[in-house]
């Protein structure tokens, strides 16, 4: 069993991965990150049916990413989450090199203990 911190709900932090990881909503959230953004504009990033991108949006907001305001015609989306959205969105912008370790030093890092 791993010794988690049990103020954190690691299953509903696994739940807002598990929704962002598709690639279009990577790019919706990117978006949405420069600024709020009309379905219209989203539409032009994002070349798909307005039925599937529909279903993106709602399962972004499901999660409690994004949420909208409707002005007329017009739907406005914007992140709710924006510290989240943008740290998560560097962190998988950037650079993470392959780094193997030799076996040795992967054994002898694994028997030591911690305090």
């Amino acid at each position: 069993m791993i010794d988690a911190d049990p103020n954190i709900d690691w299953k509903k932090r696994a739940q807002l991965l598990r929704v962002m990881a598709h690639p279009v909503r990577l790019v919706i959230l990117d978006a949405l990150c420069g600024r709020p953004r009309c379905v219209k504009d989203i539409n032009s990033l994002v070349p798909l049916e307005q039925a599937h991108l529909s279903q993106h949006m709602g399962a972004l907001r499901k999660a409690g990413l994004i949420d909208c305001h409707v002005c007329g015609p017009l739907r406005c989306y914007y992140v709710v989450r924006p510290t989240l959205v943008k740290k998560i969105l560097q962190v998988l912008g950037e650079d993470h090199p392959i780094r193997l370790r030799p076996s040795g030093s992967v054994v002898r890092a694994s028997r030591q203990k911690t305090d």
